[in-house]
Parts: C-alpha cells; sequence; structure tokens
C-alpha cells in the first residue's frame, strides 16, 4: 500500500487542491467557473502545489463513477465474452443492455469526468512552466516539474482518446477554463482530436522518466504503450455521423505509427510476462504492484470502509464470484453481476489455464467454501473470476468496496497488439507476430512454470450425505496451486457426481482428496487426482495461418487472456465485428437452451449501438453540439 501514489495524506491534499481546479471544460457553464484561488499569482508556488495538481489530473480515474466501476465493468458489458446480470431499469442494467439514452444519468457523469479532468490537465500544462522554479530551480526540480508536464499532457491525451472511443467527435478543448470564456464548444471531428493526441503523447514521452515506477505515476514506456493502443482505435473502425462504420483510407498510416513505438519499446525491454497467468491477478487483489507485467494502471485507496466511496473500486466486488452478504461470512460480499455466456467457457481449448481461473463455475458458501454450479440452468449465473475474494487481503476495509488497482494495460494486451500490427503492415503474420502471440498463449497453458494441472476421479461413494451443499472436496499437497472440485449430485445418500471446479497448476505430485461436511453427516466417499499431461510449447504454438485467419486467431485471443479487463467491446467496435459477435452468441446460448438470457441481441442496433448518445445535460446547456449520435 506505502507505494500507491494516492495514499491518505496524498488523497486528502489532492482533495483539497482539485477544488481549486475547474471542474469541466465544456459541459455547464455553472461549473466551469475558475475558483478565485485559482487565478491567484500563489497558485503552483512550489513543488508541492505543482505536484498536488498533477495528482489531481489522475484522480479523475480512481473514482468508481470512471475506472472503479463504469468504464470497464459496465460500458464493457454484453458482448461475447461478458454479459451483466438481469434486466431491470437501472443504469449499470440499461447501458450494457443496450438501451441508454441520452438521458442515462451515468452517461454525463463519465463525460463531465473526462472534461474534469481534460481542464485539470490544461491547468497543469499552462502554470507549471510559469512557475520561477521551472526556470530558475535545480536541474532536479526542472526535470520533475518537467516530468508533471509530462503526465499531464499524457493524461488529456488518453482522456479524450477515451471521449473519442466512446462518443465518437466531441467537444475539444486544450486550454483551460477561464473567466469569459466560451464554454459552449461544438464537435470537433474525432481525427482532429486524434492528431493532438499523438503529439501530446509523444511530447509527454520525451520527458517522462524511462525507470521501472515504483508507484502508479505513468512513464516513457507506459505512454508508448497506451498511444499504439490509441494509433490502433484511430487506425480502426469507427461509427460516423453519417452513420456508416468504417476506417479512414490511411488506416495502415496509423499501423505504422504504433509499430514504431511498439518497437522502441522492444528495444528497450522493459516488460516481461509473470510466468503464472494466475499470479498477476493474485499480486493485484494483495495490491503487490508488478510494473514490468502491468504497463498502465488505476491507484485506488481509501482508508474508510463502505460501498461508493471516493477512491475505492468495485474489482473484487462487481465482477467476483458470489459470495454472501452476512457480516459473519468468511469471505466480503459481492454483487456477483458480470456473467459470462456458456459459450465463451467452452471456447477455451483443453489445457488453457486461463478458462478455470478467469470463469467461476461456482458460489461461495458462508464458510468460504466453493459450491459447484453445473447443474439445470446454473451455467447461466457463471460470472468472472480473476478478481476472486479469496485472492484479497479480505481487510475489514475491502469487505465491499476494494483498493484493488485498476490495470488499464498488461504485457501480454502489448504483445497481442504487436502480433495484429505485423499481420496487418505485412499482408500476414511474420516471425515477430508469431513470437509475440505465441509468448501469451505458452504463458496461458503453463508451460513455462514448473507441474501441471490435476484431474480427480470419484472413486468410494460414501453414504449418509444430506446435501450437495454440505459436502466439500478438499485438495491438499502436490506443489501446486488453485485447483478445487466440488460435488455435483448425490445419489442414494452418497456421492453421485463430482466436477472439477479448477484444475490448478504447478502440480508436481498428485496431491491428496478428502471429503469434509459442514454438517458432520456422511463419510466414506473418496477420490483420486491425477497429473494431467502438460502440452508442449511445439502443440501450443501457432503457425502457418495466412492474415485473415491470423487476425482471427488474435481476436480470439485477446478474448481468452484479457476477459473482464475492460477492453473487449471496444476491440470488437474497432474491428468493425460487434454485431456480427452479439449475433453469434444470441445463436450459440439458445442451442444450449431457448430460454438462456441474452438481452443484448434483443435491443443491439447495429449502425447505432457503437456509439453512446451525447448526454442530455450536456446537450441542454451547450447547443454547439447540434446533432445527436446517429439512430439515437
Amino acid at each position: 500500500m506505502k507505494n500507491k501514489i494516492f495514499s491518505l495524506k496524498t488523497f486528502l491534499a489532492v482533495g483539497v487542491a482539485s477544488l481549486l481546479l475547474p471542474l469541466s471544460s465544456c459541459d455547464n457553464e455553472i461549473e466551469t467557473a475558475p475558483y478565485t484561488y485559482f487565478t491567484s499569482d500563489t497558485f503552483f508556488s512550489n513543488m508541492d502545489e505543482a505536484y498536488m495538481a498533477t495528482l489531481g489530473v489522475y484522480q479523475v480515474m480512481s473514482l468508481q463513477a470512471t475506472y472503479g466501476w463504469n468504464i470497464p465493468q459496465v460500458f464493457d458489458a454484453d458482448t461475447d465474452i461478458i454479459q451483466i446480470s438481469g434486466d431491470t431499469d437501472v443504469d449499470w442494467r440499461t447501458i450494457p443492455h443496450y438501451k441508454g439514452i441520452s438521458q442515462t444519468v451515468t452517461f454525463y457523469t463519465v463525460w463531465s469526468q473526462f472534461y474534469a479532468g481534460i481542464d485539470r490537465a490544461n491547468v497543469v500544462i499552462e502554470r507549471i512552466p510559469k512557475m520561477e522554479l521551472y526556470s530558475t530551480g535545480t536541474e532536479s526540480q526542472k526535470t520533475e516539474l518537467n516530468r508533471m508536464v509530462g503526465e499531464a499532457k499524457f493524461l488529456r491525451g488518453f482522456y479524450y482518446s477515451e471521449l473519442v472511443r466512446l462518443w465518437g467527435d466531441v467537444p475539444f478543448k486544450t486550454k483551460s477554463s477561464q473567466f469569459g470564456d466560451n464554454f459552449k464548444g461544438g464537435l470537433v471531428d474525432r481525427y482532429e482530436i486524434y492528431a493532438q493526441i499523438i503529439k501530446d503523447m509523444q511530447e509527454a514521452s520525451l520527458v517522462l522518466p524511462e525507470a521501472t515506477p515504483k508507484d502508479e505515476r505513468i512513464n516513457k514506456w507506459g505512454a508508448k504503450a497506451m498511444l499504439a493502443r490509441i494509433e490502433l482505435f484511430a487506425g480502426g473502425y469507427s461509427l460516423r455521423a453519417d452513420g456508416i462504420i468504417k476506417r479512414p483510407d490511411n488506416y495502415k498510416d496509423y499501423y505504422v505509427l504504433a509499430q514504431k513505438e511498439i518497437n522502441e519499446i522492444m528495444a528497450s525491454n522493459p516488460y516481461k510476462l509473470n510466468p503464472s497467468y494466475s499470479k498477476v491477478f493474485k499480486n493485484q487483489c494483495q495490491h503487490i504492484l508488478e510494473p514490468t507485467e502491468n504497463i498502465f494502471q488505476v491507484a485506488f485507496y481509501n482508508s474508510a470502509a463502505g460501498t461508493t466511496l471516493d477512491n475505492t473500486s468495485w474489482s473484487g466486488y462487481f465482477n467476483a464470484p458470489a459470495a454472501p452478504s452476512a457480516t459473519d461470512s468468511f469471505y466480503g460480499s459481492t454483487a456477483a453481476r458480470c456473467l459470462v455466456p456458456k459459450p465463451f467457457y467452452t471456447s477455451f481449448a483443453a489445457g488453457d489455464q486461463r478458462r478455470d481461473f478467469s470463469i467461476a463455475t461456482y458460489v461461495f458458501d458462508a464458510l468460504g467454501n466453493k459450491l459447484a454450479r453445473t447443474t439445470t440452468t446454473q451455467d447461466q449465473a457463471w460470472t468472472t473470476a480473476k478478481w476472486s475474494r479469496e485472492y484479497q487481503t479480505n481487510s475489514v476495509l475491502e469487505r465491499i468496496s476494494t483498493n484493488i488497482n485498476w490495470v488499464i494495460m498488461r504485457y501480454s494486451d502489448l504483445l497481442l497488439m504487436r502480433a495484429e500490427v505485423e499481420n496487418e503492415l505485412n499482408e500476414g503474420p511474420n516471425a515477430i507476430a508469431y513470437d509475440a502471440i505465441n509468448q501469451v498463449r505458452r504463458r496461458g497453458f503453463g508451460t513455462d512454470i514448473p507441474g501441471s494441472r490435476i484431474a480427480i476421479t470419484l472413486g468410494n461413494k460414501g453414504t449418509g450425505y444430506t446435501a450437495v451443499a454440505n459436502v466439500i472436496m478438499q485438495i491438499t499437497g502436490g506443489g501446486g496451486t488453485d485447483a478445487a472440485a466440488g460435488v455435483v449430485t448425490l445419489a442414494s445418500g452418497g456421492i453421485g457426481t463430482i466436477t472439477m471446479l479448477r484444475s490448478g497448476d504447478g502440480y508436481t505430485s498428485a496431491p491428496t482428496v478428502t471429503f469434509t461436511t459442514t454438517d458432520g453427516k456422511g463419510s466414506g466417499a473418496t477420490a483420486t487426482a491425477t497429473l494431467l499431461a502438460k502440452p508442449t510449447a511445439a502443440q501450443v504454438n501457432l503457425a502457418g495461418l495466412d492474415k485473415a485467419n491470423f487476425l482471427k486467431a488474435i481476436q480470439q485471443e485477446r478474448a481468452w487472456e484479457l476477459s473482464g479487463e475492460g477492453m473487449r467491446r471496444a476491440d470488437l467496435i474497432r474491428w468493425g465485428i460487434l454485431a456480427d459477435k452479439i449475433t453469434e452468441t444470441k445463436n450459440a446460448v439458445k442451442l444450449i437452451r431457448a430460454t438462456y438470457p441474452y438481452p443484448a441481441f434483443d435491443y443491439f442496433t447495429k449502425n447505432k449501438h457503437e456509439l453512446y448518445p451525447f448526454p442530455t445535460n450536456e446537450t441542454d446547456v451547450n447547443k454547439g453540439i447540434t446533432r445527436q449520435n446517429p439512430n439515437y
């Protein structure tokens, strides 16, 4: 916790400093009037004030209104790999189910927060170079002040890239709000905005440190990686004002720019994959910073306990396996709203360790035991599992909201982007493309760590067991981690069937399996674990694909590797296949059963829902916006 940029002390200080900055650049005339103190000569008079103002730009991300909940968990849902549970008229359901309208409050919440962050960034970019220390300070002070300007430029570019990703053409402003300004800015073409984003991030990378960060502040290589992603979005498909989904005629120019940034990163070699896929997310849950795997992440920390606290996240609560809400339960409660369509579960290849770690086919009981959910229609309630309560600190501060950072980009994401860029620019995969995607695949199948997965076979069925929920299977020894199994049915008082919930990894010998009960009834059941043969690198590696099939492989690999991490819907849009994937998923779930719920298909409209509507709260005030996004 001590390495987070938002400790309790800085969180309080940033809260005060942020009140001194304009709240928005163009969303509301009342909100945009700067405070008198902001315009005074005393502002930014020393290094601490400059630093707190810079942290104020970061803080916009550290809210449940943005990356603590809405953007990665609500806005990314209802695709081929995740959907939100239920179908009532609350924003966090209507938005992912494609029922949001311009009056939907959450659209304006996110919109206005981004513009608040942009205006804060504009203040930092303008005011730091006017500080006396900027020209007369020590070399270390000048370096640090330039770094802060670079951070503000990066974050301004990032916030604009998110606005463009979600809304397309948007109001655009690179000057801080002042008294007398006209805040009613019209819509600016997204490619004019992309040009400024690229300029901002390139300039930022020149002054940001190259050193591996010790906290969540962005460095040179992180800025370049994020710029490469944005350039892929600029070169991808998007819905235009005329209602047509297309990519620019010069789209390959953006791939060339992305390739340049990625090649510079790889030449410096600042990143590496954690050999264990599961350890990546366990570290996140335990607040262990891993800057060689996690390229860009959002800091969360609040020393209070509660539900909707500033600077806390719903990671591990909203997007975690179900756990009971009783105060005496072993784990904190969860909402368990991020559901995984069963066809995505069955899409994984045998031996891919990411499936069982990413998807929960179980729930927790009050004692912290896993209970299988694989009968009748229970497969309709399988959830995401990467940030499960079992990996968290279980601190009293995190029984509901958590302090888990949200990771916006991981190294595996960058590797998969590299594979995609090389495939596009070379009209097919080259050695660089294969090496990049196969690194990710080998890690996903556990080929680079000792040991393997396990399977469990039921032996004696035993007698006297009273209920499936009362029987617990315990797996001990063997040198591995994460394996879990559960009882599915009973038969005449004995164990009828069992299922693997997670096959685990790293087992070097067969662990011991025992049956216990929570009610003290039943005995005699036995089961045997065996080691599963690990796929070899040769079996895992891709080879011999043409351009079209390699792109399909990348699209699928990004689903398996990055599921639940906030980018799937955006990826499908930039590839121009969101509508296709929604139809494909609807057909697949209906083959399972006619009643399998998938509301996205019922409400999604192609050439409309690839963008969000401009919020009414904005258009009512800002008459410079003279149109709505297509088909709203």
